[in-house]
């Protein structure tokens, strides 16, 4: 089987809602697939359907080859991924290796607390009651529960959800490692960094529908748009050694080129114009096109407008 995870015209309404209106996508296996989009886009309805937490109301999804709305498929399925949701509610009273012990016995597996608290970035906080930690910790305490078993596929959603820069870059590298072990790995995220650096692959969803499925790489080079140089300079003017860098505009006092090709080489030759001419830049910058610039061209919205 070459996909862990194959989804075909899913929806889940909620009455008239559509949550979801007719999804389809493939996971390899070894690979992060990236579900991307504002909040209410349908992402963790998606994803709930993927794990047995929610049941489509057409469509289809299959596992690792198991159907997760059916009751024995999803006894088998349920060893064979690790999940994290948004929040995990957890005993506040017990610690840190109290839980990771408690959840070992669930899957009937030898506890491996010190181990994994360290894989997280929580090694010495094994005694650390879960009321003194913080949300971000408690977030990549459940992401080890949720791997301890060694799962198959893993299921994240929007995991970093208000966690701070340190923890952001555990879970990140974390992840990172398990795709590498030839994990599969679904994340769900609205945060635009997190899903370029992760993803091998995203899917852009904006109301309950893919509206772009592509590596991040190439969603910038097919929606990103030109990069783009712009220049304020006293007596500049683009002369005829530059006519060939692409497009050039004037807004007040300053000139921006927009440009298919390396920008970087381009600021070098527009400076060395300016300095032949005698111009004198009191203004230089450069941008590339980015995946947020994609997601803005492809949806017409920002990643974080309120639905």
């Amino acid at each position: 089987m070459d996909q862990a995870i194959v989804v075909e015209q899913l929806v889940k309404r909620y009455g008239d809602f559509p949550a979801v209106d007719g999804i389809t996508f493939a996971v390899p296996h070894g690979t992060i697939f990236g579900l991307l989009g504002r909040n209410g886009a349908g992402k963790t309805t998606t994803l709930e359907c993927c794990i047995g937490l929610g049941k489509p109301t057409s469509g289809s999804v299959r596992v690792l080859g198991l159907d997760p709305t059916r009751a024995r498929d999803l006894a088998r399925m349920r060893p064979r991924i690790g999940v994290q949701l948004q929040a995990t509610s957890l005993p506040e009273k017990a610690n840190v290796r109290e839980v990771l012990v408690l959840y070992a016995a669930y899957y009937g597996i030898a506890p491996r607390a010190a181990e994994m608290a360290e894989r997280v970035g929580l090694g010495d906080k094994l005694d650390r009651q879960i009321a003194q930690m913080s949300g971000g910790e408690q977030q990549r305490l459940a992401l080890a529960l949720a791997l301890q078993h060694d799962p198959d596929v893993l299921f994240l959603d929007e995991p970093t959800a208000g966690m701070d820069a340190f923890g952001r870059r555990i879970l990140w590298n974390e992840v990172e490692r398990l795709r590498d072990a030839g994990k599969s790995i679904v994340l769900t995220t609205h945060y635009i960094e997190e899903a370029e650096r992760l993803s091998d692959r995203i899917c852009v969803i904006q109301r309950g529908k893919i509206v772009a499925e592509a590596p991040p790489a190439e969603l910038v080079a097919r929606y990103g748009g030109d990069a783009t140089v712009s220049i304020v300079a006293d007596g500049f003017a683009p002369g005829e050694s530059l006519d060939g860098l692409g497009t050039w505009t004037l807004a007040g006092a300053k000139w921006t080129l927009a440009t298919r090709g390396e920008p970087g080489l381009a600021l070098a030759a527009i400076v060395t114009h300016a300095n032949e001419i005698g111009a004198t830049i009191t203004s230089l910058d450069m941008h590339r096109p980015t995946l947020e610039d994609a997601f803005i061209a492809i949806t017409g919205e920002t990643i974080g407008e309120a639905e």
